[in-house]
């Protein structure tokens, strides 16, 4: 295997192993009725697991505009615009960090479709690795 190629894997390994790990944390602050901290961690696992498909392509992402561009490019080239949704929820999430205002009732089913759609990020890596 060539170096590049075994960087690239670590490199998606450790996004999705970041994404899982945030994600795990959005529901622990959930359970103790922690919307804002659990707003933060579900945008970061978004955040990670659409670094980890880029990183799949060999796409480096490294801006929230990157972010939001890719994610966007993403939902219109598969087409699935529940990626397109759920990275404008997770957007909004992050915001509920900084400027609080979104009920706990709104972070859990945020919560629901962020784990659904890393899921399917993440299935997207698998079916090329």
């Amino acid at each position: 295997m060539r170096r590049l190629d075994l960087e690239v894997k670590e490199r998606i390994e450790k996004y999705k192993a970041q994404s899982i790990h945030y994600l795990e944390n959005a529901f622990s602050f959930i359970e103790v009725s922690d919307a804002e901290k659990a707003s933060e961690f579900l945008w970061g696992s978004m955040a990670e697991a659409l670094k980890a498909v880029a990183a799949s392509k060999e796409i480096w992402l490294k801006s929230h505009k990157d972010l939001r561009n890719y994610a966007m490019e993403l939902a219109r080239n598969l087409p699935d615009e529940s990626i397109r949704h759920t990275f404008l929820h997770a957007q909004s999430l992050h915001s509920n960090f900084y400027e609080t205002g979104l009920l706990m009732e709104d972070v859990v089913a945020c919560a629901e479709e962020v784990r659904r759609t890393v899921g399917k990020l993440f299935a997207l890596i698998d079916g090329r690795e």
